[in-house]
């Protein structure tokens, strides 16, 4: 045999090996990506309609900041896995401090806070006991706002008086605009 087919042979068989114990276990709990969703599930708001915007606007700031992303990204291609092999997933999280306004989930060293108060919600991504990104969600006279720790404006939620709407980047350019029809086709609900 050639050197060159040899080296092909054993990349080949090195890449099918490796895709395949990676993808055997994608089909799971994922535990980490219900915890988040749990966790944005149970975010107050002032009222009944602003509980409703203000767990869309956490839900927008969270795929700006990526966390559903990884989150499943995580399950699909490690815990999953892990749990398929050793028949335990190492997910664990809690889901409320003893004060009630605090929210908490821990996986390995990275650590997720919520943390509520009557002007909203600070967010804080901690890994390995440092803060890397803290946000504070504030509600404003048209609807929400998601500020980082400096006071930049990252994202903002305003709600229209014909029920609507629209999410702004932080240079206030129009990222998204949902009209109210389509926020109760996304909340579950219907019109009537």
């Amino acid at each position: 045999m050639k050197k060159g087919t040899i080296v092909r042979r054993a990349v080949a068989i090195t890449v099918m090996a490796s895709f395949m114990s990676v993808t055997n276990a994608c089909y799971g709990p994922f535990n980490l990506t219900r915890n988040v969703y749990h966790w944005n599930s149970n975010i107050k708001g002032g009222s009944e309609v602003n509980e409703k915007w203000m767990k869309e606007f956490v839900f927008f700031g969270m795929i700006i900041i990526p966390v559903y992303m990884f989150s499943a990204l995580l399950d699909a291609f490690i815990f999953n896995s892990i749990q398929f092999w050793s028949g335990d997933n190492p997910v664990k999280a809690t889901d409320a401090g003893s004060d009630g306004a605090t929210r908490v989930v821990r996986l390995g060293g990275i650590t997720v806070t919520m943390v509520e108060s009557d002007r909203g919600a600070t967010v804080t991504y901690e890994r390995n006991g440092i803060v890397e990104r803290r946000a504070m969600i504030e509600t404003s006279a048209t609807g929400y706002r998601l500020i980082d720790e400096t006071g930049a404006l990252l994202a903002e939620a305003e709600k229209g008086q014909d029920g609507s709407v629209t999410l702004l980047d932080r240079n206030c350019r129009v990222v998204g605009r949902w009209t109210s029809d389509q926020l109760l086709v996304l909340a579950g609900e219907t019109k009537y």
